[in-house]
């Protein structure tokens, strides 16, 4: 008898396991990239530095659908640039000592961290979604330059934000498009402070960035115009407007693409208290266009933008700096394997910075690289 409860009991757990995993889709990636890194600043009194360096990343996608529309979405990977570790680097074991030192050790391993979690509603007019969630940043270059006007160029918020935003975003079907309405919650800063007599000691605000986009579909083409607003207390509060063009395949398979971003921030630097990394503490005005081709081209993908920008900081004396960027990137992808189960490509990639400071050269910069990348 007890032999059989417990073959009762497996059996129950076995049936609600698989209704359980059977609304769970599990996907993900792996990469290897050896990289040459060039860096010279030497035009600006600085170094050359010639690095090369392995690259390692892997993606665990587990996403749940819930029913009538309901999801639950996750993704498991690592907090480094754009999720990468490096060869060599990474977080030591306790036995070392304290977690996370810098040992020299060369089997040190990065960490496994929440990179998404995020859960809502998906229907054929609306939706809506609260949590951790994707900014689809990559295409998308106006989080650049809200976020990250210091820099501007080489995907830094796709890098530096592993794409994420914490906060909300809701869309609706309206007319030929779709609107989408987004609330970021950016910092948590905000506090009051009263002393003992209740006299304010200070009193300082969380930090919002709101974000509106309208996209819409004319003859295949794509046509998204965007405005992003931050509003913050002592820190730069950014307004950005910008545009994504997007044709349909106009030569073979490939298909163009063209944006266009204007930024300004009207804090002055006596006014700010804090600076988040990427962002310029004083005033300024930012613009950044890019221009895509993208498609299947021979026996692969070609994949290739370059992008001009510029900032012009005025401090609050008056004076002027004003910061160039050229960015390139080129690359070429080719499948060796694709299968039911996954996949395998190989992507040589080449991606070239040049920044100058006041018409002089600040940096130029060489990524010469190559991603084996395995798709599950």
């Amino acid at each position: 008898m007890k032999k059989s409860f417990s073959t009762i009991l497996v059996l129950m757990l076995l049936i609600v396991a698989s209704d359980v995993f059977a609304q769970l889709k599990i996907s993900g990636d792996a990469r290897f990239r050896p990289r040459l890194d060039i860096d010279d600043k030497t035009e600006a009194g600085g170094n050359v530095s010639n690095d090369v360096y392995y690259m390692y990343r892997i993606r665990l996608n587990l996403n749940w659908n819930l029913g009538d529309g309901y999801f639950l979405q996750s993704r498991l990977g690592h907090n480094g640039l754009a999720g990468h570790g490096v060869f060599g680097k990474g977080l030591s074991p306790d036995a070392l000592g304290t977690y996370g030192t810098d040992y020299a050790e060369s089997s040190r391993k990065m960490s496994v961290d929440v990179m998404l979690i995020n859960g809502g509603f998906a229907g054929d007019t609306y939706g809506y979604k609260l949590g951790l969630f994707e900014a689809e940043a990559f295409n998308n270059p106006i989080y650049d330059v809200h976020y990250y006007a210091k820099s501007l160029i080489d995907i830094p918020f796709f890098i530096f934000n592993n794409d994420g935003l914490m906060g909300a975003s809701a869309y609706y079907k309206a007319g030929p498009g779709k609107v989408t309405l987004s609330a970021y919650y950016d910092n948590a800063f905000g506090k009051s402070v009263e002393d003992k007599d209740g006299n304010e000691v200070s009193n300082q605000n969380d930090q919002y960035t709101f974000y509106a986009d309208y996209n819409v579909k004319f003859a295949d083409w794509s046509f998204q115009p965007m405005a992003m607003m931050t509003v913050a207390d002592s820190a730069a509060a950014p307004m950005t407007l910008g545009a994504n063009i997007t044709s349909p395949k106009l030569v073979g398979d490939l298909a163009l693409g063209l944006s266009a971003i204007y930024s300004s921030n009207s804090v002055k630097q006596a006014e700010t208290t804090y600076i988040d990394y990427g962002n310029v503490g004083n005033e300024y005005t930012a613009w950044k266009v890019r221009a895509k081709v993208a498609g299947k081209l021979g026996a692969g993908s070609l994949f290739a933008y370059v992008e001009l920008a510029n900032r012009k900081d005025t401090k609050d004396d008056g004076t002027t700096v004003k910061n160039d960027f050229l960015y390139s990137w080129l690359g070429y992808s080719f499948t060796v394997y694709k299968g039911e189960a996954g996949s395998f490509s190989i992507t040589p990639t080449w991606r070239h910075v040049v920044a100058d400071v006041d018409d002089v050269n600040a940096q130029t910069r060489e990524k010469i690289e190559v991603n084996f990348d395995f798709k599950f």
